[in-house]
């Protein structure tokens, strides 16, 4: 294609200069569009431009890439946008607008494109991550499985080289998305000289945003340890030099998983205990089948003290005979330890301490021995949760239990349980004595307990265990009567409660706010009519000001199948707009949804409907993509101040941290995208805040609200819908939305976590910034729970 110059199109800008805008698009490979735009009296300004598909305004971008056919200014002036498959799929026609211009692009496309005479077809994008990083993202469009290699050059000498096979978010709404690649750059290139590097294919095609000027200095953790030249070994130290080596890929506060030895030696073998002198006799309940080897290892860590501490040993299938001998010798409080596993340095007396008289158990957190002595797989678990523990027991490990309970919980045992008692039985009787009276359970953020090697490192890697089914559907139809258990079918070692529904199933009023799209809208109500199993709901549809043309012909239509239309003509505030719609429903039950999920699974509702349980004030669903990644997973509370999706890194099918991708579970928040909760609660705490957070953390400040009451957020990865987030909303580009977005930040941040307010469902240990994301990595430091939290209530380092 040749160039083009851009026409005025309106009084507005006639006095402009005719030839002032330049640009073009230059075609649309696979579902990326590319071109180029620059205003030539202002030639170092990079414009926004804007795409329309069929007239809708779809996305935005900055044209600051480099490419080569803007032969005006300094070629830093193209764009590269992905277009998501289903906008493509019916679309007839593309445009480019400049953002705040009556101007259009040349170089229209039509659909269906014809492929054109390039010879590779990539679609593609590289930038500069900041320091010696460089990422990006590049594939075939005639070939969109295969993996291609992209190279590095200065000079035409080959620097660095990969394989585009890794994740990129940046490619969330294709079919696949693990054609990116993240680069660092030899430590040479931080000499202080400006450097012209070239990204392209192995043919030489160049990559979208290349060639990249990068001047970087030997500055930060590693430039300074490279002119120190430390003789110290301390682990601190080493610590420091494994997390220098990633620190284009994370924040200095944040360190890869793989560095745990370095991290566990640093911040937990070192950490000085002050040993409190023991006043209560400890029992240690040792779970044996007999190995003496075993058994062996776990009472070297037990101190040589018989005058306060007694040990018993007991089968795991039988262990009513040690336990009866345990209380018999006077012992106020227990530990079990499976025979293998061992004590950290003054673990007893710490659990001692922390188990008080007020207490009813206690637990902390764990690890595993590594074949080479190492520390590996930590376990950093979250506040009591009794849902994680019904999908899977993470919390008995390292645990004490107070003489009270343990009495308490054998007397609530079933007398069909015969003589023997297994120790699947006995812990969920535990639990259950625990939920009858909500007794207190803490939990101390520290590593005292050390799985043996053979031990399976996560929990969705244990085999499927029949006695722990059966215990836990009895402690299940003991809190509720009818609820049953299945294993996850991935995961058949992982267990799903099915709570019972009401008799007398509630309404549940979806409200539905919208501003055109309408092919996203006419998908998430047919979903919501037609494949959504639950029979008693209303639909509300709040219209924000459409104007598409199709869009109000589908709005005219809702009402003959049932769905109310609400005008809403008032500019956008997702809080007030949902607020006008919960004074017109109809339901009990209250469920926001956006206009941009897709239904996949018809027992969603139904199995949101069940987890809102007395207690529980709200439920969110499990968010996916397009493209089968996880978009929502609960919310951690606390990320660079703020809060953050979980779950971003992990596939529909992962596991994830501890399977908590596979595990109905606690959160401190959950996402307004796909929320329920009853309208009577949603009345009570006022709603959503529409003057302090009219668009964004609205919802977050909503569950923390709730949290302030004493209700649980429960997050179901059994209530499974697509989402693309901000399809319709769009991004906070303009001054005026970023503006917005920074006072909601700020207003978020000074309510709930300037005081030092942490998330009691996500540990302190792991990473709290955006980089990494939740449970991207571990925390540098780890962080403590001493300060006051902004209800005035004390949070040490103790999940209560």
């Amino acid at each position: 294609m040749s160039q083009h110059v851009l026409d005025e199109f309106s009084a507005d800008t006639a006095s402009l200069p005719r030839a002032r805008f330049l640009g073009l698009i230059t075609g649309l490979y696979g579902d990326v569009l590319q071109g180029w735009v620059l205003d030539t009296q202002n030639p170092g300004q990079r414009l926004i431009v804007e795409v329309y598909v069929d007239g809708a305004s779809v996305a935005i971008a900055r044209a600051d890439l480099f490419e080569t056919s803007a032969t005006d200014g300094d070629q830093f002036n193209g764009f590269a946008v992905q277009l998501r498959r289903s906008w493509l799929n019916q679309a007839c026609h593309i445009s480019v607008k400049i953002a705040n211009e009556p101007v259009y692009l040349a170089g229209d496309i039509t659909l269906p494109a014809p492929f054109g005479n390039e010879p590779d077809l990539v679609a593609s994008q590289v930038w500069h991550t900041g320091g010696l990083g460089i990422a990006g993202w590049a594939w075939d469009t005639q070939a969109p499985h295969q993996r291609i290699t992209i190279c590095v050059r200065e000079g035409g000498k080959q620097v660095a080289k990969a394989e585009c096979n890794q994740h990129s978010q940046a490619l969330a709404y294709r079919d696949s998305s693990d054609h990116g690649f993240v680069i660092q750059l030899p430590w040479t290139f931080a000499d202080g000289n400006p450097h012209v590097l070239t990204v392209e294919t192995e043919s030489g095609e160049p990559l979208a945003g290349s060639p990249i000027t990068l001047c970087c200095w030997p500055e930060g953790i590693e430039g300074l340890l490279r002119q120190l030249n430390p003789q110290d070994d301390d682990a601190l130290v080493e610590m420091i030099h494994a997390v220098s080596k990633e620190q284009s890929l994370r924040l200095p506060k944040s360190a890869g998983w793989h560095l745990y030895p370095q991290w566990f030696d640093a911040f937990q073998k070192k950490l000085s205990f002050t040993a409190p002198e023991v006043v209560k006799r400890i029992g240690v309940l040792l779970l044996t089948e007999g190995d003496s080897d075993l058994e062996a290892i776990s009472l070297r860590s037990i101190p040589e003290n018989t005058a306060t501490y007694t040990i018993a040993h007991g089968h795991p299938d039988n262990l009513k005979q040690a336990l009866t001998q345990l209380l018999e010798s006077g012992c106020e409080q227990i530990v079990p330890m499976l025979a293998g596993d061992h004590l950290a340095t003054n673990a007893l007396p710490l659990l001692s301490t922390l188990l008080g008289d007020s207490h009813a158990w206690c637990y902390s957190d764990c690890d595993t021995d590594s074949p080479e002595g190492e520390r590996s797989h930590p376990w950093f678990k979250p506040a009591w949760d009794l849902d994680l523990y019904i999908g899977a027991d993470i919390f008995s490990p390292g645990c004490i239990l107070s003489r009270q309970i343990i009495l308490d919980a054998l007397e609530s045992i079933p007398e069909e349980a015969g003589s023997e008692l297994d120790w699947h039985l006995f812990f969920a009787a535990v639990v259950f004595i625990s939920k009858k009276f909500n007794a207190d359970v803490r939990h101390l953020t520290s590593v005292l307990y050390h799985r043996h090697s053979n031990r399976h490192k996560s929990p969705e890697l244990a085999p499927l265990d029949k006695r722990r089914q059966k215990a836990i559907s009895w402690l299940c139809d003991s809190i509720d009567p009818g609820a049953t258990v299945t294993p996850v079918p991935a995961y058949p070692s992982l267990l799903r409660a099915h709570w019972p529904l009401p008799e007398t199933l509630p309404k549940v009023t979806l409200i539905v706010p919208t501003r055109d799209q309408v092919a996203l809208l006419s998908t998430c109500i047919d979903g919501l009519l037609h494949k959504t199993d639950y029979p008693h709901v209303e639909i509300i549809v709040v219209d924000n000001q459409s104007s598409d043309p199709a869009t109000l012909a589908y709005l005219n239509s809702l009402p003959e199948a049932g769905v109310k239309v609400l005008p809403h003509p008032y500019p956008f505030n997702y809080a007030t707009i949902n607020n006008c719609a919960v004074a017109h429903a109809n339901g009990d039950l209250i469920a926001l949804v956006n206009n941009d999920i897709e239904i996949i699974d018809p027992n969603w509702l139904g199995e949101m409907v069940s987890q809102l349980r007395p207690g529980v004030g709200a439920v969110g669903a499990k968010l996916l993509w397009p493209n089968g990644m996880v978009q929502h997973a609960g919310v951690v509370v606390g990320v660079n101040g703020l809060a953050a999706h979980t779950g971003n890194t992990w596939n529909d099918t992962d596991a994830g941290y501890l399977a908590f991708n596979q595990i109905t579970r606690r959160q401190s928040a959950v996402t307004a995208a796909c929320l329920l909760t009853s309208k009577d609660t949603y009345l009570a705490i006022g709603g959503l805040d529409e003057q302090a957070f009219p668009v964004a953390f609205n919802d977050v400040d909503f569950c923390m609200r709730l949290n302030e009451q004493g209700l649980a957020l429960i997050w179901t990865p059994f209530a499974r819908l697509i989402h693309a987030e901000s399809a319709s909303r769009g991004k906070d580009l303009s001054p005026e939305k970023r503006a917005r977005a920074m006072r909601e930040q700020n207003y978020f941040i000074e309510r709930w976590t300037a005081r030092g307010w942490l998330d009691s469902f996500y540990h302190p240990a792991l990473s709290h910034d955006y980089l990494s994301g939740p449970f991207g990595g571990l925390a540098l430091p780890p962080l403590e729970r001493d300060k006051p939290s902004p209800a005035g209530r004390s949070s040490p380092r103790l999940h209560a």
